[in-house]
């Protein structure tokens, strides 16, 4: 029996650089890149976020449905409309950002809707990122953090991705403040190094695995680029070199289409090995790809 994911988080509009002057309309956001590449893999998950009720989110709720993410806990608010990003891509496929999103409708979700928590029902994994959190002030996050811990204790599992964006936060102080807090609340992270290094200040690899021991968290794999990604289990450290290195196109979804394929095969009762070389698998092919979402009829697991 699959277990039931909720992904919670924002996804905006986006437009993705062709030439000088043409963009391609899309969609993006990292727990809803997560969301689509777990149902592809045959998760049962649900995304919990805010839109409004403008042509453009009826497009961006009419794309999830067709992925097969139930959208069921999305909350719509009238006169509100998605934020959007532009993604520029240089000629090594890393990417650069600029966003419009200084009112996105999620933001208001938490105070707008105090009994959102309550109404997804029956869950088993809860998956939000650093992304997440920095869409909310301190009162709201005080909010997440209480769900959390009753979620827990209700026997849920929560999954987490660091996925550090300076220009999201107050400072790096308050970010490393919140999402330390939060750790402490997780059953699954799933950080990128290179974000661990940026936001802690790691030098290295060993740096990072001391503070996810020092935290306690059970089940941690640190994604590193083309040197795989690292394992840490009840404190046992493994390395998972990736299988093919390829020449990337765009990196935009990298580390959300390795999480998605990872959570859903952990989902389907797979070990963490099997999880981690799904997840390699799906990064793979998806970095080979424009944009944050490739074509659904090119995706390979």
């Amino acid at each position: 029996m699959k277990n039931k994911i909720v992904t919670f988080g924002e996804c905006m509009l986006e437009l993705s650089q062709l030439n000088l002057s043409d963009y391609r309309l899309a969609y993006g956001g990292d727990t809803l890149n997560a969301a689509v590449y777990m149902a592809r893999a045959g998760a049962d998950v649900r995304y919990l976020t805010a839109l409004g009720t403008d042509q453009y989110s009826d497009y961006l709720l009419d794309c999830w449905r067709r992925e097969g993410v139930d959208t069921s806990l999305v909350t719509r608010f009238e006169g509100k409309v998605p934020g959007l990003y532009v993604i520029n891509t240089d000629d090594h496929g890393e990417r650069s950002f600029e966003y419009w999103r200084s009112a996105a409708p999620v933001k208001d979700l938490i105070q707008l809707k105090p009994e959102l928590f309550a109404e997804m029902g029956d869950v088993d994994m809860f998956y939000l990122s650093g992304i997440t959190l920095s869409l909310f002030g301190e009162y709201d996050r005080a909010k997440i953090y209480n769900f959390l811990r009753e979620f827990r204790a209700g026997g849920g599992l929560v999954a987490f991705d660091t996925n550090y964006r300076a220009k999201g936060w107050e400072s790096p102080s308050r970010a490393r403040e919140a999402i330390t807090a939060l750790l402490s609340m997780v059953d699954i992270a799933l950080p990128s190094l290179d974000d661990e290094q940026a936001l802690f200040g790691f030098s290295n690899l060993d740096e990072c695995v001391v503070h996810y021991r020092q935290l306690g968290v059970n089940e941690v794999v640190i994604k590193d680029g083309k040197n795989g990604c690292y394992s840490l289990i009840a404190g046992e450290l493994s390395h998972h070199p990736l299988k093919t290195v390829v020449k990337p196109v765009d990196t935009t979804s990298a580390g959300d289409s390795f999480n998605g394929a990872y959570l859903a095969a952990k989902s389907m009762g797979k070990s963490v090995t099997d999880a981690i070389a799904a997840g390699q698998a799906c990064a793979a092919y998806v970095i080979q790809q424009p944009g944050a979402i490739v074509a659904r009829e090119n995706i390979k697991h």
